[in-house]
């Protein structure tokens, strides 16, 4: 308890000073009140505010040469070809069994870090 009895005194002795200096010191000039922007540039500005519209856009010709020539050509005759071939390519593929082999897998791992006794 003495050190917080000695930072009172200390408190009050230096906040008396404080007053004190305050009396018998005599008041300076008012501070000099400067400008960060002297000697700068005035900072540009647009006079007035425009506003920017598009045109909408013309609609496309669809009958033009150009459009008629990009497009595929495909009849009913190709797509069955192109159905019986995939189809046939499904058929020779051999079978995916990943599934059940993850499945398989998880369960040991369930199993060995579950806390149920074995």
């Amino acid at each position: 308890m003495p050190a917080l009895t000695f930072l009172a005194v200390v408190t009050l002795v230096l906040v008396g000073f404080l007053f004190v200096a305050d009396a018998t010191l005599e008041n300076g000039p008012p501070p000099i009140v400067t400008s960060e922007r002297s000697g700068l540039p005035k900072p540009w500005r647009p006079d007035t505010i425009q506003t920017h519209t598009a045109a909408p856009a013309p609609a496309p010709d669809m009958s033009s040469q150009a459009v008629l020539a990009a497009q595929p050509k495909s009849g009913p005759k190709t797509l069955s070809k192109i159905g019986s071939a995939a189809r046939a390519a499904r058929a020779e593929a051999p079978r995916n069994n990943r599934m059940q082999s993850t499945g398989h897998q998880q369960n040991n791992l369930f199993d060995r870090f579950s806390l149920k006794d074995n």
